[in-house]
């Protein structure tokens, strides 16, 4: 896999720009819909998970929410992306409780207040659910173009855990993307620094990635 052309670079800023704009013409009730169908095709793929992560939904992106009702009904753990404090462009995952006291981070995303009590370490989630803005039947993703996913998930290819250890992971979490079915094109353009998901779930169906 090489580094995208300029060409490629164009052509997915012109997709990712169609794309958000479908997705935010989708109505409440459109979104809700989605929503509740979209956790019947993940349930199985969390269902032996201890904890998860996923996020809140920003401009248009298929809401988790139904995933998150039903992980804290099976008295699982969730946890949500922070923007790091201190590593520039990465995230970190902390505890998420209904009581959370939230904070909005500088995109104006809503974030669980960070402590040093409430991180919970990369490697110990079970399965971590990543908002796309493109796919294909392939597994290949294209998210907002900040690179904060990618950034964050290349250290488990990297089999290093994240936190404050250097024991190599044994068991990676499963990535398991999450879009509307009116985000799959045909192809996307890849980039050597795109991280590959095991999964890529819609309302209407689910892709297994080899």
């Amino acid at each position: 896999m090489v580094n995208l052309s300029e060409q490629q670079q164009v052509t997915r800023h012109a997709l990712r720009t169609a794309l958000r704009a479908k997705r935010n013409a989708l109505n409440p009730i459109q979104q809700l819909s989605a929503a509740q169908h979209l956790v019947e095709q993940v349930q199985p793929l969390f269902a032996d998970s201890h904890i998860i992560a996923a996020y809140l939904p920003n401009d248009g992106e298929i809401s988790p929410q139904c995933i998150i009702q039903q992980a804290w009904a099976q008295e699982k753990t969730v946890a949500l992306p922070v923007l790091h404090p201190f590593k520039t462009g990465t995230l970190l995952f902390v505890e998420y409780l209904a009581d959370s006291k939230m904070t909005l981070n500088r995109f104006g995303i809503p974030e669980p207040e960070l402590t040093t009590a409430n991180i919970i370490p990369l490697h110990q989630i079970n399965s971590i659910f990543v908002p796309l803005v493109g796919f294909d039947a392939q597994g290949n993703r294209m998210g907002m173009g900040g690179g904060f996913y990618d950034r964050t998930l290349a250290q488990l290819t990297q089999h290093q855990r994240v936190g404050y250890t250097p024991e190599t992971i044994l068991s990676a979490p499963s990535l398991i993307g999450l879009a509307h079915s009116i985000q799959q094109l045909d192809a996307i353009p890849v980039a050597q620094w795109d991280i590959p998901m095991s999964h890529i779930a819609t309302e209407q169906n689910c892709i297994t990635i080899a």
